[in-house]
């Protein structure tokens, strides 16, 4: 099955349709999970305060497991090569830790609310730890992802991004019942809750799920950008390029610099012994893809050597473009043509 990244370059409707899935199982995880997170919590104000932490871990333990379970369903259909079974584990782990942490305190404590923190309090505490647990739930997530995807520790930022606002809607969501409400009134409470907080959660990090196999999320930002003419001052400086793999036939979209030589695009490849797309465009002409005024386009791509007789020509009109970048010898380099829209450059 192609991966993410591969239905991103191919077509963004079907990235779409995987991100909808992505949100519908945050949503319903997050739905079972403060549900029983929730219930857990009405039923421990009967108990001591062991048994009642006791309880509300169990709760958190279900939500880990919902969550774990939903977003490990997308994650294996979109990353044939992910563990749902080590996912889950993971996430089940790390939910309950995190569960028992933040609840630690409520479950001890001698039913005193008078000194309650104000809800900005509330929230600016609620978005730290979200972006604790984020961190230290991505980190363990990213493990499994290993094997599975290009780029498995990038799902650690993503985590982090997407539980900061998500913590501050489960705490505000969880303070927000008193001992005067009904019990009904508590749970439908939590499974609101449940509801935003996973829409939340979907939306953030489903915006990050193309990056783990292919561009990061500032480079596809900045396609986003480019492809809807929002930012002209990056088109001057910046192009979209699409590369198709040789061997596994995925294209690959990100942007790049460039410089103009002639009726030439010239492109410099950075890092190039830790950059591999470069390497799929032949020393005779390639095809390829540009976005440039708002719009994708063939293209055709070459790649120079120290020694072409266009090397140079192509070397310093990227350095006159670009005069604080250090371009050693041997450093390869990619002039675009892109027949008829050069115009505007």
């Amino acid at each position: 099955m192609p991966s993410i990244a591969q239905h991103h370059a191919a077509a963004p409707a079907q990235v779409s349709a995987l991100r909808r899935r992505w949100l519908r199982a945050c949503v319903a995880a997050e739905a079972i999970g403060m549900t029983a997170a929730s219930s857990a919590a009405v039923m421990a104000d009967r108990l001591g305060s062991a048994a009642a932490l006791a309880l509300v871990v169990v709760g958190g333990l279900i939500e880990g497991a919902a969550l774990g379970w939903f977003q490990g369903g997308v994650l294996a259909q979109a990353f044939p090569a992910l563990s749902r079974r080590l996912f889950g584990v993971a996430t089940v782990a790390v939910a309950g830790l995190g569960w028992a942490a933040a609840s630690a305190p409520a479950a001890f404590a001698d039913g005193d609310t008078t000194d309650t923190p104000p809800l900005v309090a509330i929230a600016a505490m609620a978005a730290v730890l979200g972006v604790v647990m984020g961190l230290v739930l991505g980190a363990a997530q990213a493990t499994t992802l290993r094997g599975a995807v290009a780029h498995p520790w990038r799902w650690i930022g993503a985590s982090a991004a997407g539980w900061a606002p998500t913590m501050t809607v489960i705490f505000l969501g969880a303070t927000a019942p008193d001992a005067s409400w009904p019990v009904a009134a508590i749970i439908g409470t939590g499974l609101l809750t449940g509801v935003t907080a996973g829409a939340i959660l979907g939306l953030v990090t489903g915006w990050f799920l193309p990056s783990l196999d292919g561009t990061s999320a500032s480079g596809r930002l900045v396609l986003h950008l480019l492809a809807g003419s929002r930012a002209p001052g990056i088109a001057r400086t910046v192009i979209g390029l699409e590369v198709t793999g040789r061997r596994s036939g995925r294209r690959m979209r990100f942007p790049v610099q460039y410089a103009v030589n002639g009726d030439r695009l010239v492109v410099v490849p950075g890092h190039p012994d830790n950059k591999t797309w470069w390497r799929n465009i032949g020393r005779s002409a390639t095809q390829v893809g540009v976005l440039r005024q708002g719009a994708w386009s063939p293209a055709t791509a070459r790649l120079l050597v120290h020694g072409d007789s266009d090397y140079l020509p192509a070397r310093l009109a990227y350095l006159r473009r670009w005069p604080r970048r250090v371009l050693p010898d041997t450093q390869p380099i990619i002039v675009v043509t892109a027949p008829g829209r050069d115009e505007q450059l």
